[in-house]
């Protein structure tokens, strides 16, 4: 199993991988019964739900509900409970900010009552290979059930496009390549939140899926955009981790170009992905950033990787 998603225990595998290949995750899952879904009301019809997967946006208007992203299908009983809580109206949307499995397991349930999907075209068309790997029942299958419920039915190329909902304009804005290259970020413009999907964790190391686009030396350069869309004021719902600010943006930026040139100078003097992982480059950033998801070996192996994949850096 790999890139569908990061868990709260996560242990990492595979951690030496073949040159240019994604290292695996592999992941301890939680009780379901057990695991919270817990509601973070934002104001102005905004909610963040946040539980063992991607965090959920939710917007709750008169005539029903838009979620941003949708969890993990055994989660999705208790984020329909949740939504309920809020507002009795059904939903009509989702919009995916990716095309990862804890932020898309959901997709089919709501779709089946109703709700249109929305996303980038890049993660409908990944969501359609995986889906094809699961019907073809063979030992690349994954998780991602076949069928068009599953899938999005309205796709964003590229550029913004604008929802009006409940009162809001709903930006859903096409990310250049980062965490992938299909990333769409969403912004609640009246009520000043903004929701980055994984293009943004907040307060731990990040998932780059640089198999499906995505890069660290994108995700830097996207910080810059991100943090001008924000004010003051402006709340962040990030991909994975607690309620941020623009503040939070800057910070992390700040950490991917260390962790950047820390690898890149291992890159070039000639170390292997082994001997880098080995000599605990990034002991002295752990104890802000590497106590949650990802840790430091997995991080040091993508960006490696990454980087060589990509020829960023050479001897």
């Amino acid at each position: 199993m790999s890139r569908l998603g990061i868990a709260r225990a996560l242990v990492v595998g595979a951690l030496l991988a073949p040159a240019h290949a994604a290292p695996e995750l592999k992941m301890d899952l939680p009780d379901w019964g057990a695991t919270a879904v817990i509601d973070r009301d934002l104001g102005h019809g905004v909610h963040m739900l946040e539980s063992y997967g991607g965090n959920i946006g939710v917007l709750a208007g008169e005539y029903g509900v838009l979620l941003v992203d949708a969890e993990w299908p055994e989660l999705n009983d208790k984020v329909r409970a949740a939504v309920e809580h809020i507002t009795p109206r059904p939903v009509r949307y989702v919009v995916n900010t990716h095309w990862h499995w804890d932020h898309v397991g959901g997709n089919a349930a709501f779709a089946r009552l109703g709700a249109v999907i929305i996303s980038s075209r890049e993660t409908y068309r990944y969501i359609v290979a995986e889906q094809n790997k699961s019907g073809a029942g063979g030992a690349g299958a994954g998780p991602y059930p076949p069928g068009a419920a599953a899938a999005p039915v309205f796709t964003v190329d590229s550029g913004t496009q604008e929802l009006h909902l409940a009162g809001q304009t709903v930006q859903l804005i096409h990310a250049p390549p980062a965490h992938t290259d299909g990333d769409l970020v969403v912004r609640f413009v009246e009520a000043d939140v903004l929701q980055t999907g994984d293009t943004f964790f907040n307060g731990f190391y990040p998932d780059i899926d640089f198999e499906h686009g995505g890069s660290i030396d994108g995700m830097i350069a996207f910080y810059d955009t991100l943090y001008a869309m924000c004010g003051p004021h402006t709340r962040v719902i990030p991909g994975h981790g607690p309620v941020a600010g623009r503040e939070q943006i800057r910070g992390y930026q700040a950490m991917l170009r260390e962790v950047r040139k820390r690898v890149a100078a291992a890159i070039i003097s000639g170390m292997s992905e082994e001997a880098l992982v080995a000599s605990h480059p990034l002991d002295d950033l752990d104890p802000v950033w590497g106590g949650n998801l990802v840790k430091q070996p997995y991080l040091l192996a993508i960006v490696y990787e990454d980087l060589k994949s990509k020829g960023l850096v050479r001897r």
